[in-house]
C-alpha cells in the first residue's frame, strides 16, 4: 500500500522564495509544537516584490496585492489575550502565462478572536500558511481563515496551511488543478474544516489533503475530484463528523476518528492494524483491552463516497463507549474497489452500539468489516459481479446482514460470542453459472460460551424467488452527515474615505 507522504512545499520548489516552512516544522501529529514564536526575520525574501506588514491591537485592516512572479507577503495581526477582530486579504497573482504569477508565499498570523483571513494565489509553486489564535490559553476562536489556489490551469505544485486554535473557527481551503498539498489543523471544539481539490485532467498525479481536528462537536468535509488522490481525516475527540468525497479513480480516502493512526502520515500503518485485527477465522481476531491510543473517540459520524475504479477507502472508529455509538458509512461506485472499516478494535470489551455499512455497486469489488463489543451493526451490499464482503465480530448480541446481487459473489462471516445473528442473501444475475458462495461461523474457538446464535441464509438463481422475502436488513441510512457552514461576509475598507 502506498503511503501519504505530506512533504511540504519546501521539496517542491525551485528558486529562494520565503523560506520554506515544512509540515514538521508548523505542527507535530497534536498541533503541540507549531512555530508561534517565529519572527519575520526568520524569513529570506525572494527576488520579485515582497512586503511586510505588522499591525498591534484589535480591529486592524490589511490588504495586500501583488502581481508577477517570486513574490512574498509576511503579515502579523493583534496583541492577543481573546482580543482580535482583525482582517487581512492577500492577493498574489499575474498575467496567466507560463512565468507570471509563481513561486509566491504568503504568511499570515492573527492572534485572538474573530479575526478574518483569506489568501488567493494564482498560479503555480505558490505556498500560503495562514494562522489564527496561535494558542493563547484557550481565549482564541470564531476566527475564518480561507485560501484560493489556481487560476485556470495555472494551479500546480501548491501549498497551503491553515492552523486554528480554539472554539467555533471555520477554515476552507479550495485548490483548482493539480499536484497540490493542503493541511487544515484545528485544535478546540465546534470547528468547521472544508477541503476542496480539483484535479481531473493533464495527467494529474493527484492531490493530497490531509485534515486534523482535536475537540468535540468539530465537522470537517473534503472534497477530491481527479485521480491518484489522496485524503485523510483524523479526529481525537467525541461528536465529530467527517465527510470524505472522491471522484476518479486510483484514490485513496482514510477516515480515523481517535486518532489510532500515528505518524498521520503513514496510511500503511492503519492498514497493518486493520489487517491484524480483521482475521475473520483464523483465530480470535481482536484484541480486548483498553489501549485506545488517542483518547478514542465517542459518538463519531464519518462519511466516503468513491466514485470511479482501484479506489480505497478505509474507516477507523476507535470509540469504546457502551451507550454513545459510532456510525461509519463507504459507499463505492465503480470496479476493483476495496472497502475497509473497523470499529472499537483495540477497544473495551464492553463497548458497543456502532454501526458499520458499506455499499458497492461494480465488480470485483471487496469489503472487509470490523467490531468488537457488544450490540453491534454491520451492513454490507454489493451490487455486481465478483465480489466479495467479509464481516467478523467478536462480542454479545451482534447482528450482519449481507446483501449480494449479480454472479460470483463470496460472502464470510464470523461471530465470536453469544445471541448474535448472521444474515446473507444471494441473488444472482444471470444463468451463465457463475453461482454465489458463502460461508458463515459463529462462536469460533475463543473460550466465550455457546449458545443462543443464528445463521439466516438466501441463495436465488436467475429465476429464483421465495415469496418475495427481503433484501436483508439495511439498518438506517444516516445520509450526508452534514456539511460545513459557508465562511460569510468579508469586508474591507477602502483605503481612503469619502473626500479623498
Amino acid at each position: 500500500m502506498k503511503k501519504v507522504i505530506f512533504g511540504a512545499a519546501a521539496l517542491l520548489f525551485s528558486g529562494a522564495i520565503m523560506a520554506q516552512v515544512t509540515q514538521d516544522a508548523l505542527t507535530d501529529f497534536n498541533g503541540t509544537d507549531s512555530v508561534d514564536a517565529q519572527q519575520a526575520a526568520d524569513f529570506s525574501f525572494g527576488s520579485g516584490n515582497q512586503g511586510e506588514g505588522i499591525q498591534s491591537g484589535n480591529t486592524n485592516k490589511l490588504q495586500v496585492l501583488q502581481a508577477g512572479t517570486n513574490q512574498s507577503s509576511y503579515s502579523v495581526q493583534g496583541d492577543g489575550l481573546g482580543a482580535g477582530g482583525n482582517s487581512a486579504r492577500i492577493w498574489q497573482t499575474g498575467e496567466v502565462t507560463n512565468v507570471s504569477g509563481e513561486e509566491n508565499a504568503a504568511d499570515v498570523r492573527q492572534l485572538g478572536t474573530e479575526n478574518q483571513s483569506t489568501t488567493v494565489q494564482g498560479g503555480d509553486f505558490n505556498e500560503s500558511v495562514t494562522r489564527q489564535g496561535l494558542k493563547d490559553g484557550g481565549l482564541s476562536g470564531f476566527n475564518k481563515a480561507s485560501i484560493l489556489h489556481g487560476t485556470a490551469e495555472q494551479g500546480e505544485m501548491n501549498f497551503s496551511m491553515i492552523e486554528q486554535d480554539g472554539q467555533t473557527n471555520q477554515a476552507r481551503t479550495i485548490q483548482q488543478y493539480d499536484n497540490n498539498q493542503a493541511r487544515i489543523v484545528q485544535e478546540g471544539d465546534t470547528n468547521i474544516s472544508q477541503l476542496h481539490q480539483n484535479a481531473t485532467s493533464n495527467g494529474a498525479d493527484g492531490n493530497v489533503a490531509i485534515a486534523e481536528q482535536y475537540g468535540d462537536q468539530n465537522v470537517s468535509q473534503t472534497y477530491q475530484a481527479g485521480s491518484r488522490n489522496t485524503a485523510h481525516s483524523v479526529q481525537e475527540g467525541n461528536m465529530n463528523i467527517v465527510n470524505q468525497t472522491q471522484l476518479g479513480d486510483d484514490n485513496e480516502a482514510l477516515v480515523d476518528q481517535g486518532a489510532d493512526v500515528e505518524p498521520i502520515n503513514s496510511f500503511g500503518d492503519s492498514q497493518a492494524d486493520l489487517d491484524a485485527a480483521i482475521n475473520t477465522f483464523a483465530d480470535s481476531g481482536f484484541t480486548n483491552g483498553n489501549d485506545n491510543t488517542g483518547g478514542g473517540s465517542t459518538a463519531g459520524m464519518a462519511l466516503q463516497v468513491q466514485t470511479g475504479s482501484d479506489n480505497l477507502g478505509y474507516i477507523g472508529q476507535w470509540g469504546d463507549s457502551s451507550e454513545a455509538s459510532d456510525y461509519a458509512e463507504q459507499n463505492q461506485t465503480g470496479n476493483t474497489n476495496g472497502a475497509y472499516m473497523v470499529q472499537n478494535a483495540h477497544g473495551s470489551a464492553t463497548g458497543g452500539a456502532n454501526y458499520g455499512r458499506q455499499d458497492q455497486t461494480g465488480d470485483s469489488n471487496f469489503a472487509v468489516a470490523g467490531q468488537n463489543g457488544a450490540n453491534h451493526k454491520t451492513y454490507q451490499r454489493q451490487v455486481g459481479d465478483f465480489n466479495a464482503a467479509i464481516t467478523s465480530q467478536k462480542g454479545n448480541a451482534n447482528l450482519v446482514s449481507t446483501y449480494q446481487s449479480g454472479d460470483g459473489n463470496v460472502a464470510l462471516s464470523g461471530q465470536r460470542g453469544v445471541a448474535n445473528q448472521t444474515l446473507i442473501v444471494q441473488k444472482s444475475g444471470v444463468a451463465d453459472g457463475s453461482g454465489h458462495s458463502f460461508q458463515a461461523s459463529q462462536n469460533l474457538a475463543d473460550g466465550t460460551p455457546n449458545g443462543g446464535n443464528t445463521i439466516s441464509v438466501l441463495q436465488l438463481g436467475p429465476s429464483g424467488d421465495v415469496n418475495g422475502i427481503h433484501e436483508g436488513c439495511d439498518f438506517q441510512d444516516q445520509g450526508t452527515l452534514g456539511t460545513p457552514a459557508d465562511i460569510d461576509s468579508f469586508i474591507l475598507d477602502a483605503p481612503c474615505g469619502p473626500g479623498c
